[in-house]
C-alpha cells in the first residue's frame, strides 16, 4: 500500500542526509535498542515518585461515580470551562476569559494539533525557535508548511559565569517575519532547554506578529514551573495579543497527571469553534470524567506547587552540579520546566550516546536532533526523578558518555 504524502513527511526524511535514515527511523533504532528490564526513563517524569494532587483521583471517581456527564459538548463540559476560564485568566494576567474561549483537549499535545490543523493550510510559512519542542515540526511537516527556525541564543554558563537571559535571535526573526508567515509556534518556557524569555524578546515576538500580521501559539504547559523566583511574561497579556494568540497549558506536567489525559487551549473564541470543529471529527472530546479535574486545578495547587519546585530545583541545582563538574558534559540551568539539555562534549553523536546510555547505563533519553538543528549532540533529561536512583543514574550517565567514541 503506497504511504500518503503527509506521513512520508511527518517521518521527515530530510533528516536522512544527517542522521543516515529518517527521523522516525532513527526514533525507532532507539526504542528497539537493547536494555535493561527496567531502565529508567529520563524522558518524562517519575509520577511515582511525584504524585498527582490529592484531590485528584476523588474527583475522577465522583465524577465517573454518577457526578459527571458522559457525553459532554465537543469542547468540553461548560461549567468545568467556566471555571478553568476564571482560573486561567489570573493565571495569564488577561481580562476574564469566557467558556466560549477555551477548549478542553486530549491533552495539551491534542491542542497543539488541533490548533494547527484549525490555523494552516498547505504551503504556509510557520516561524519555530531551534531548538523547540520535539513534536513540533513534524506536526507542521504533516500538514505541509513551510518551516523556518529562528535561532535561541543562550551564552554557555557552565564555567560559572553570570547567569545570562536567553534569548531568540531578533534579527533573525524580523528577517523571518517579513516574509509574512501565517504562524509562529513556540514552547515557553522552552521545551527542551528550560530557557524562560525576558520580557524585551517576548514583546518582540508581540511586536512582530502585529505588524506583520500573524497569529501566534504559545505553548505555556511549564508556566507554573519556574525557579529562583524569575518572571514569566505571558504573550497573551500584551496589548492586541489576545485576539491573535493560542494558549496552550493544562495539569499533565506540573501536577504529574499526564495519564488523565487533559489539555487546555485559550484562544478567540471563531478560533475555539474552528478547533471544536476539528476536535469533533477526530478525538471527538477530552476524556469526560477526567475533564472534571480541572475545576480544581490551579484553584487549589498553592500549597502543592510551592511544595513541588522547592523539589525539582533541588533536583536541577544537583543536576546541574554534576554535570559541570564531569569532563563530558556541560550545561545551562533551566530556568523552569523539569528539563537540561546538556551538551555532549566528546565528539561522539547523540544518537551513539542514546543508543549506548539504554543499552549500557540503563538510561532512557531524547537525543538532541529530535528538537531541531540546535540540538545536534546534545540530550534532553527530565530531573524530575527519584533522588537515590537519579543520582546514581547521572554517575552511569556520565560514565557511559565518555565510553562512547566520537563520531
Amino acid at each position: 500500500m503506497n504511504e500518503p504524502e503527509a506521513i512520508k513527511r511527518l517521518s521527515m526524511p530530510e533528516m536522512t542526509g544527517q542522521l543516515g535514515m529518517s527521523l522516525r527511523d532513527a526514533e525507532r533504532e532507539l526504542e528497539n535498542a537493547p536494555g535493561p528490564g527496567t531502565p529508567l526513563d529520563a524522558t518524562y517524569a517519575d509520577t511515582h515518585r511525584f504524585p498527582p494532587p490529592t484531590w485528584a483521583l476523588p474527583a475522577f471517581i465522583e465524577a465517573a461515580g454518577g457526578s459527571g456527564m458522559t457525553y459532554t459538548p465537543y469542547r468540553g463540559d461548560r461549567a468545568v470551562r467556566e471555571a478553568v476560564a476564571r482560573n486561567v485568566s489570573t493565571v495569564l494576567g488577561i481580562p476574564a476569559t469566557g467558556p466560549a474561549d477555551v477548549i478542553l483537549t486530549p491533552g495539551t499535545q491534542g491542542a497543539l494539533f488541533t490548533a494547527l490543523a484549525a490555523i494552516l493550510s498547505p504551503g504556509d510559512l510557520v516561524l519555530l525557535p531551534d531548538p523547540d519542542y520535539l513534536s513540533t515540526e513534524r506536526m507542521l511537516r504533516y500538514f505541509g508548511a513551510r518551516v523556518r527556525r529562528i535561532p535561541m541564543i543562550w551564552p554557555d554558563e557552565s564555567a560559572g559565569g553570570p547567569r545570562t537571559r536567553p534569548t531568540l535571535d531578533l534579527e533573525a526573526l524580523e528577517e523571518a517575519a517579513a516574509e509574512k508567515p501565517r504562524l509562529m509556534v513556540f514552547s515557553h518556557p522552552n521545551n527542551p532547554t528550560g530557557a524562560i524569555y525576558g520580557a524585551e524578546t517576548v514583546a518582540a515576538i508581540a511586536d512582530a506578529a502585529r505588524r506583520h500580521d500573524f497569529a501566534v501559539i504559545a505553548d505555556e504547559l511549564y508556566c507554573r514551573l519556574v525557579y529562583d523566583g524569575e518572571e514569566f511574561h505571558h504573550l497573551a497579556a500584551l496589548d492586541g495579543m489576545a485576539e491573535r494568540t493560542v494558549t496552550l497549558l493544562g495539569p499533565s506536567k506540573t501536577e504529574s497527571l499526564s495519564g488523565y489525559r487533559l489539555g487546555v487551549a485559550v484562544a478567540p473564541t471563531a478560533l475555539v469553534d474552528a478547533m471544536e470543529d476539528v476536535q469533533s471529527c477526530t478525538a471527538l472530546r477530552a476524556p469526560s470524567y477526567a475533564q472534571h479535574l480541572l475545576t480544581h486545578w490551579i484553584a487549589e495547587d498553592g500549597a502543592f506547587l510551592d511544595e513541588r519546585l522547592v523539589e525539582y530545583q533541588a533536583l536541577r541545582d544537583a543536576t546541574v552540579k554534576k554535570i559541570n563538574a564531569s569532563s563530558v558534559m556541560r550545561v545551562n540551568s533551566a530556568y523552569g520546566t523539569a528539563y537540561l539539555f546538556p551538551e555532549i562534549l566528546t565528539g561522539a553523536s547523540d544518537q551513539a550516546v542514546a543508543l549506548a546510555l539504554k543499552e549500557h547505563a540503563g538510561v532512557v533519553v531524547n537525543p538532541g536532533y529530535q528538537f531541531g538543528p540546535a540540538g545536534t549532540g546534545r540530550m534532553r533529561l527530565c530531573f524530575a526523578q527519584d533522588e537515590a536512583a537519579w543520582d546514581a543514574a547521572l554517575d552511569r550517565v556520565i560514565e557511559v558518555v565518555g565510553s562512547v567514541a566520537p563520531a
